[in-house]
């Protein structure tokens, strides 16, 4: 992300990529339906730097005046500073808005920011980049400038190895270009069965910046301005398309990232300033663009766990304060000139930013009562309680090789037969139905972020298409003489990129399959979602002796259910709950656990709502049993 490298003559082309690279990437994080692809803006930054770096390294080690020393320090005193000043801010901004059990991780995540591990961090801790439950992380933003560090470290070693190996220049770049391209198939081959880890780690993401390398090689290689500028127009226009057409459905990296990856190449090789590039607006968004990317994300989280939503209006104002505190890091802090001395008070303040956030991320705890902290700490995902709760690692699984089928298939001839096929939003419910229904004999397919439909729609993990496609395709037709109904749900409104009318076709679909068959169906709707996490939001309510939990319910998720409930009525049940939620248990147990999924004593008290619907309650007529739960 950081500009680096003035050995030659300014490129005004680069900073205009670097403008157009921050655009793509703002507006994903805040409006990501706008830009569906702007994420691709870091592959963008990615090539920029590649191309940054060759050109450093390989100008000085052909002129013999290269320098680890003077390198490093170039680098750390370019990157270092407006990282450090943002951790330091946000970390004590935090320690006053932020609970404890909030405060926490994100200061721990600040620290791996500095110590420049973050990728290696989000990678081990969280799901995935794209997952729900990263948006909460006030730096996710920072693993690709670890990314880029590691790449600083190891990229002259490489090319010191290489100029020493490779004495004639055309197999030094035949090499060079051959590491590339193998480098790219590893990442494609990685992206499929390992998706979080080839998205955050350098092995798989080091091809983007080795082909900055290429284009390196290759400037100055076209002559005719035409058609220098043909491939810059042709850069540009792949770029801009890929923000509006790519989505976070497709694996990355992989095939696709080499849209804007050769399209950053075509614009770097041709080296064309059109007058756009020279535009104020397009240099000003350029030169801030690494502090811009440093606090847009942040302000953007903060705004979130305050639930002030994604609004048009809200979009702008964080705009604005974004490139406001761009504009204050990079003229006050990327701009200062560091000499020896600075870099060591630099150091100083890093460790002890550092030291503080690893050491001392609970001191924050004091400001807040017992009853405050208790109530916020109502998660843990990897307790029993939620084993139980879901039939995880059983009947709920991360992929289709863990299911068990003897155990969540088996028949039971001396009691009704209920098959629920769903994701975590039916798995939340399973404890609760088998208690509520001792009656029934309840068969459980369900796996996270899967749609249970028939078609497959999209999925963020699709190896987990293997169980939806099993119990559709093969269970179901040779059982159905067996299964006396079948109950679905899942998490509509997390399914963004699938389109409304195309959820309600799907889960019709579904439906009508099963009827084919005979069996009764119901659909149990979505449930509450939320822009911070409830227990949050609940020891909020406490703490100021207030409940405006409301405040905080996702607008797409209430607009989703009613565009369900009425495209679907004989058979979607209406779960969702805006106003009467009791947020929490006698034993002060949460009625959710984290944004979307509610706990134990909140499957109990859905189930209990639920079991006075109509729909419901000719569900079991069908069946012929007697709702009594």
């Amino acid at each position: 992300m950081g500009q680096a490298g003035t050995d030659r003559s300014f490129r005004y082309d680069i900073n205009a990529l670097r403008a157009l690279a921050i655009i793509g990437v703002v507006f994903y994080h805040f409006k990501p339906e706008f830009l569906s692809g702007g994420f691709a803006g870091v592959d963008v930054f990615f090539v920029i730097s590649g191309y940054l770096m060759s050109r450093v390294v390989i100008g000085q080690i052909d002129k013999g005046s290269f320098s680890f020393l003077r390198y490093f320090e170039k680098r750390l005193y370019r990157i270092v500073p407006a990282l450090v000043f943002l951790v330091a801010v946000i970390a004590a901004l935090c320690f006053f808005i932020y609970l404890p059990n909030d405060y926490k991780p994100n200061v721990q995540n600040g620290a791996s920011a500095l110590l420049f591990l973050s990728n290696l961090f989000f990678w081990y801790n969280t799901p995935s980049y794209f997952d729900a439950s990263s948006d909460t992380n006030l730096f996710l933003h920072t693993w690709s400038l670890s990314v880029e560090w590691q790449f600083y470290l190891l990229y002259p070693f490489l090319l010191l190895l290489f100029n020493r190996l490779f004495k004639n220049k055309r197999v030094y770049k035949s090499v060079f270009i051959a590491l590339t391209v193998v480098l790219f198939i590893v990442s494609v081959v990685v992206s499929h069965y390992f998706q979080s880890f080839s998205f955050y780690m350098l092995p798989t993401r080091a091809w983007e910046m080795l082909l900055g390398g290429i284009a390196f090689f290759a400037e100055g290689s076209l002559t005719n301005s035409r058609t220098k500028k043909i491939f810059a127009l042709s850069g540009y226009a792949v770029i801009l398309s890929c923000f509006f057409v790519l989505d976070e459905s497709l694996p990355w990296p992989g095939f696709y990232t080499l849209l804007p990856v050769l399209a950053t190449f075509l614009i770097i090789a041709a080296n064309v300033n059109f007058k756009f590039t020279h535009l104020s607006f397009v240099q000003f968004t350029g030169k801030i663009s690494y502090s811009l990317y440093l606090w847009h994300w942040p302000v953007f989280v903060i705004a979130q766990y305050y639930g002030l939503g994604k609004s048009v209006l809200a979009v702008g104002v964080y705009i604005i304060l974004s490139v406001m505190l761009g504009y204050i890091s990079y003229r006050y802090v990327e701009s200062i000139h560091f000499n020896r001395k600075l870099g060591i008070g630099l150091g100083v303040v890093s460790v002890f930013t550092v030291v503080f956030c690893v050491q001392y991320f609970n001191v924050n705890r004091v400001l807040y009562d017992n009853k405050t902290l208790s109530i916020a700490n109502n998660v843990g995902i990897t307790s029993k309680p939620f084993f139980r709760q879901y039939r995880k690692d059983t009947c709920f699984v991360e992929s289709f090789a863990k299911y068990k089928k003897q155990a969540c298939l088996c028949f039971d001839d001396a009691k009704s037969n209920v098959l629920l096929i769903g994701d975590s939003h039916l798995a939340q419910l399973s404890q609760s139905l088998m208690e509520g229904f001792p009656e029934i004999n309840f068969l459980q397919a369900t796996a996270p972020a899967t749609l249970p439909t028939i078609k497959s729609y999209y999925t963020k993990r699709n190896n987990l298409r293997e169980l939806m496609d099993y119990v559709y395709k093969d269970f179901i037709p040779n059982n159905a003489d067996k299964i006396d109904g079948i109950i679905i749900s899942g998490n509509w409104a997390g399914q963004r990129l699938v389109q409304q009318d195309s959820l309600v076709y799907g889960i019709n679909e579904a439906v009508d399959y099963l009827k084919r068959y005979n069996i009764p169906v119901v659909v149990i709707g979505q449930t509450e979602r939320y822009s911070v996490s409830y227990p949050t939001i609940a020891a909020r309510a406490h703490y100021f002796n207030s409940d405006n939990h409301a405040f905080y319910l996702d607008e797409y998720t209430v607009e989703l259910n009613s565009y369900l409930s009425q495209r679907l009525k004989n058979v979607y049940i209406n779960v969702l709950n805006e106003k009467n939620v009791p947020p929490l248990s006698p034993k002060n147990v949460t009625y959710m656990r984290d944004k979307d999924h509610v706990t134990k004593y909140g499957a109990d008290l859905l189930i209990n709502c639920i079991k006075r619907d109509k729909l419901w309650i000719a569900f079991w007529e069908d069946i012929k049993i007697e709702s009594t739960f």
